[in-house]
């Protein structure tokens, strides 16, 4: 009898428990909408575990110094392509007093800086009331690696640091038996045929800066390797080597992308398949790579995701926060912007899971952007103390003159040449690999002259800008047609070849 007790009061007490273990979990700084003094409405293509982390700390925050609770209401219409439409959407159907929406936190320099030009962002406040985190030294910067850290009038800024690279599965190469990737070229090694994951940089604006990374690093070589001509100035040079590099920097990605397993719409899924073993290696921006590493690293601290940046082929890149205009909240807004530069903010991103003034739950491996938060006391407890953004002298330096006119044009080219016409090429380049890759072959296989950076430049740029999105979708088409045959026509040479006496 003694033991059927004892066996009901422990069933008892674990369903209390399960019953009762929300309630204990929850922590006081978790506010419901309906117990909020404030509301703060943000739009953002951040993950769950961010916005979470954020949102406790924040209102934690924001009690101390108000004394008044907040709800943050998050939209999350997904990447910042989605983010864009819904936005541009809202403002051309506004009447004035801006669009229910507070803040936009998250996203790239590309599309904050946009919307800024198009008058949508109130000044931050941020840079009259704490002017010393941008003087000096230890100040946020206005550029570094080629890459804008802030605005030039003020209506936004950076909270974090972001870095494009590549992440692979160990488990998988070892199987494959390549060596871990350490540069952009090593992803166009044969032997990853139908193992590399790739996004659309249509639908995913990180991929396609991950994209113009790698053509600018081959652009650098170019310029670093070109001599100049008889009779030539050296502007003459430079844009002839300019030329030369973003064909070579086509080429690789038409070698990556025929590689490739598949060409997804989401980033995100690009380090979940790699992780799953789906595939072996893909590209993707650090906090991606990072966080799978977290997600499945095992008590020994291995993990079988990794995350790598490529040998100067990547610069550090910012993820922005700005107020919009007519925000709600307007105060409450501002005073989101100055907790995320505030110490407290910036080193929640980096800290581990439990250190003081760390994540709760699950460690957010980005980089805080003040250089002054990159304190011995604070890389002890920071997850990633090894990478210390601002202490060594960049390799690589992003030039936007030279590829940010033509961001555009670079999507939707790769989009033709690897996306629409993926079957011909990947059957091209089997052909390639089987017949040892023979000169004349390679030659068709790698003609990029309908796509030039003078074209590009010039007439595509033009006509992308134009708006006029038959006429673009006609030439789409006509791209695509011309890559598909060159894809066939080198499948056809390889055969020759291999056929010949």
């Amino acid at each position: 009898m003694k033991k059927f007790w004892n066996k009901r009061i422990g069933v008892i007490a674990a369903l209390v428990l399960v019953a009762v273990s929300p309630l204990i979990l929850q922590r006081p700084e978790a506010v419901s909408r309906s117990e909020a003094d404030e509301v703060l409405v943000v739009i953002t293509p951040h993950n769950e575990t961010i916005r979470s982390e954020f949102t406790e700390a924040f209102n934690a925050y924001w009690q101390k110094k108000t004394g008044k609770k907040v709800y943050i209401d998050w939209r999350t219409p997904g990447g910042t392509s989605e983010i864009r439409m819904v936005l541009d959407s809202k403002f051309t159907n506004a009447k004035g007093g801006g669009v229910g929406i507070d803040v936009f936190f998250g996203g790239g320099e590309y599309i904050f800086e946009k919307m800024a030009k198009a008058g949508r962002f109130e000044k931050l406040d941020v840079f009259s009331t704490h002017e010393d985190w941008f003087d000096g030294k230890l100040g946020i910067p206005r550029m570094y690696t080629g890459e804008t850290y802030y605005n030039k009038e003020k209506y936004w800024v950076g909270v974090c640091l972001s870095q494009f690279g590549i992440c692979y599965n160990v488990d998988n190469l070892e199987r494959l038996r390549i060596e871990p990737p350490k540069t952009w070229d090593d992803l166009s090694d044969p032997k990853y045929l139908g193992s590399i994951a790739m996004a659309d940089p249509t639908k995913s604006g990180s991929v396609a800066r991950a994209f113009e990374m790698l053509v600018q690093q081959k652009i650098h070589q170019s310029l670093a390797s070109t001599r100049r001509q008889p009779g030539e100035t050296e502007e003459m040079r430079r844009q002839r080597a300019i030329g030369y590099g973003w064909a070579d920097g086509l080429n690789l990605i038409q070698k990556i992308a025929a590689n490739a397993r598949y060409f997804t719409d989401a980033a995100t899924k690009i380090p979940h398949d790699v992780s799953q073993g789906d595939a072996a290696a893909g590209m993707c921006i650090d906090f991606y790579g990072r966080a799978y590493n977290e997600k499945l690293k095992k008590p020994d601290g291995s993990s079988r995701l990794q995350w790598v940046a490529p040998d100067g082929g990547s610069s550090l890149s910012v993820d922005p926060v700005a107020v919009f205009k007519g925000a709600p909240n307007s105060e409450l807004a501002q005073g989101f912007v100055e907790y995320l530069l505030s110490e407290d903010g910036q080193v929640l991103w980096n800290k581990r899971v439990g250190s003081e003034g760390g994540p709760k739950r699950r460690a957010l491996r980005r980089l805080p952007i003040r250089p002054s938060v990159y304190s011995p006391e604070n890389l002890a407890d920071f997850t990633d103390p090894e990478v210390r953004p601002y202490a060594e002298t960049p390799l690589f330096i992003y030039q936007p003159e030279i590829t940010g006119p033509v961001f555009d044009a670079l999507r939707y080219i790769i989009k033709s040449m690897c996306i629409d016409a993926h079957h011909e090429l990947q059957a091209a380049w089997v052909g390639l690999v089987q017949y040892d890759m023979p000169e004349m072959t390679m030659s068709r296989f790698q003609d990029v002259s309908y796509v030039s950076y003078v074209k590009a430049m010039g007439e595509m740029r033009e006509q992308l800008n134009s708006g006029n999105k038959i006429e673009s979708a006609k030439e789409a088409k006509r791209m695509t047609g011309i890559f598909r045959r060159n894809y066939k026509e080198a499948a056809e040479l390889a055969k020759e070849e291999a056929n010949r006496p």
